[in-house]
């Protein structure tokens, strides 16, 4: 059987660490490992490592979106899977531009 690279004792250590404020590249740096396997070992273990980032913030306060332009020369159309598309106006169809 292989032995698990993170011992108890790493993993304390690498909590006060976390704690201190080192970036989990500091971190492997001083374990002599990989960037990887201290993200993984963190996320295995969450409620020791807290998230160092904020929750995701809400997006900002909704503007009404810009009246479209109306050219008199177009027309909008709804295709078969209902997308919204601008075309040339053809008179025979839409009538005379107005």
């Amino acid at each position: 059987m292989r032995s698990l690279f993170w011992t108890e004792d790493k993993i304390v250590k690498a909590q006060k660490l976390w704690q201190q404020g080192l970036s989990a590249r500091e971190i492997a740096n001083l374990f002599g490992s990989k960037k990887n396997t201290v993200i993984n070992m963190t996320h295995r273990n969450r409620d020791r490592f807290p998230a160092r980032q904020d929750t995701r913030q809400s997006p900002p306060e909704t503007r009404e979106a810009p009246t479209p332009i109306r050219h008199p020369d177009r027309v909008t159309r709804v295709t078969l899977s209902g997308a919204h598309v601008t075309m040339p106006r053809v008179p025979c169809i839409d009538g005379p531009a107005s």
